[in-house]
């Protein structure tokens, strides 16, 4: 496993980035724990989920769930190795605290090809048929983690990460993506479309946030009918919410940075 650091500053101490890793919110409390410990490691270490579980009262299916969501936002990268000579596959493991984006993340290096068919393989002299593979052991360098693959994206859970691909601060990750997402699921399956759910939930933010604007999103969804009420003649596309309560009020007003009568009554 390697680990790219920023240089530390002294010796017996790990020093994080608040932005990239402590006070990244995008994701999980238990993805920045695992990150945290992973970064405090030496250059070189071996890790994968049977040995973190056993390092923490957590189980492997949330270790597990923690590296994928790391894996997603380019902090943990894994890339597949081939030995041009023996044709071996390993896998190199890499931790980032500052995260690898856009096509970094997804490049994999070309895999060169196999030894010819024909030549002989490398081997000890005087032992075995001309020919035959060497008997000598194999040292892996990594131990390749045992993490399942990603688990298939729902339709509310690709709408919550496109809003959160256009607006960074909306992104919802670990368990509040999975819970949001089963409500959208719900409202879909309701009848309401994509571009009306995405038009509210991924309504402008106030100019001053209080609350998480994953507490913000909730509510937004969480105060949505199961079935959308019937549009009538004449009826123009909702743009504006009400910035009251912190932003999580939500009723439509005409305007930008408008105050519906509910809040300016509470107000005064």
């Amino acid at each position: 496993m390697q680990i790219h650091r920023i240089p530390q500053h002294a010796p017996g101490y790990t020093i994080l980035d608040n932005g990239h890793v402590v006070r990244k919110h995008s994701l999980s409390w238990a993805a920045r724990g695992l990150l945290s410990y992973l970064l405090s490691l030496p250059d070189g270490a071996r890790e994968d989920v049977r040995t973190l579980a056993a390092k923490s009262v957590e189980g492997r299916t949330t270790v597990a769930r923690a590296l994928r969501e790391l894996e997603a936002a380019g902090h943990y990268v894994r890339r597949t190795l081939r030995d041009p000579q023996t044709g071996q596959v390993r896998t190199v493991v890499a931790v980032h605290e500052v995260p690898v984006t856009g096509k970094a993340v997804q490049t994999v290096p070309p895999l060169p090809a196999p030894p010819a068919a024909g030549v002989p393989a490398p081997g000890v002299p005087g032992v075995g048929r001309a020919g035959s593979p060497s008997k000598e052991p194999k040292t892996k360098d990594v131990e390749e983690p045992s993490v399942r693959p990603p688990e298939k994206l729902t339709a509310g859970m690709a709408l919550l990460l496109e809003l959160g691909r256009r607006e960074p601060r909306m992104a919802l990750a670990g368990k509040p993506l999975c819970d949001q997402a089963a409500r959208v699921e719900g409202l879909l399956a309701g009848g309401w479309t994509r571009e009306a759910l995405a038009g509210i939930i991924a309504a402008p933010l106030p100019d001053k946030v209080t609350h998480s604007v994953g507490a913000i999103v909730a509510a937004r969804i969480a105060k949505l009918p199961a079935v959308p009420a019937p549009r009538q003649a004449g009826d123009g596309p909702r743009r504006h919410e009400c910035p009251g309560r912190s932003g999580l009020c939500g009723r439509p007003v005409a305007g930008p940075g408008q105050v519906c009568g509910a809040c300016r009554a509470a107000a005064g």
